[in-house]
């Protein structure tokens, strides 16, 4: 009960008491500093260290630029993301052993709903030490049926997901429509949603409207097809009264 309260008191100082949308960019091991100046210029709130794409897995290489994020202010989510899911091929072990040696230096981390054999152990992990999880899903081909995506949300909640982040193709203006409802209908759950490519480009500005808590976006270089450059982003949230710190119902 002591972690739980623990866990608790964490989760409500990320994101307080009510949503709150928040604007995530994703980074790399190059060009750290420069990208971390324009986040703090673009009111950017979480730096994602997509850790698989770094070109050096040494830890202390991988704490440093943990701490430079820290010390900007910035809240850190870091991944190691799956092969399946977009990323390197990285052994569920390895992948692992980075997981459990951050766990203490940042404030969240995303795992996959698809990683089965370790997903479980890193949320009881961080959980522990009172940080959220995300509980992620990607298809890079298309936007699955409405019960599918139903059961992403249910399962990852049942596997102790704090939020639960799904992300798919969408081959048409229907397939936003749908997943936009679906996400409208659970937003209780704590949700991130995001349709990717061409088509599915306008759930970036207006996902927050039907509950989703993150939207992601780029500096330099883009991480998912789709995907607004940070400034476009920011103008186009601020002219649909989508501002960052808007609070939803």
């Amino acid at each position: 009960m002591k972690l739980i309260h623990c866990f608790m008191i964490k989760f409500k100082k990320l994101y307080g008491e009510k949503k709150v949308v928040k604007i995530a960019v994703p980074i790399i091991d190059e060009n750290v500093e420069n990208t971390l100046s324009i986040a703090l210029l673009e009111n950017v709130d979480i730096i994602e260290l997509r850790i698989d794409q770094f070109k050096s897995k040494d830890l202390a290489h991988i704490l440093g630029i943990i701490k430079k994020v820290k010390e900007k202010g910035f809240i850190a989510l870091a991944t190691v993301r799956s092969k399946l899911e977009g990323g390197a091929d990285i052994p569920d072990e390895e992948r692992l052993k980075i997981f459990s040696s951050i766990a203490d230096y940042v404030d969240m981390v995303d795992i996959e709903y698809t990683s089965f054999r370790i997903n479980k152990e890193i949320v009881d992990l961080y959980h522990s030490k009172g940080k959220a999880v995300i509980m992620s899903y990607h298809d890079f081909e298309k936007t699955p049926s409405d019960d599918y995506i139903q059961s992403i949300i249910d399962e990852s909640k049942t596997l102790g997901a704090d939020i639960v982040k799904y992300a798919f193709k969408a081959n048409s203006f229907q397939d936003v429509a749908r997943v936009m409802c679906i996400t409208h209908r659970n937003r209780e759950k704590n949700l991130v949603a995001i349709l990717m490519g061409e088509i599915g480009k306008v759930s970036r500005v207006v996902a927050p409207v039907f509950g989703s808590l993150i939207t992601y976006t780029f500096i330099g270089q883009s991480f998912a097809p789709g995907q607004i450059e940070v400034q476009k982003l920011n103008e186009l949230l601020e002219f649909f009264n989508i501002q960052k710190g808007w609070k939803l119902d």
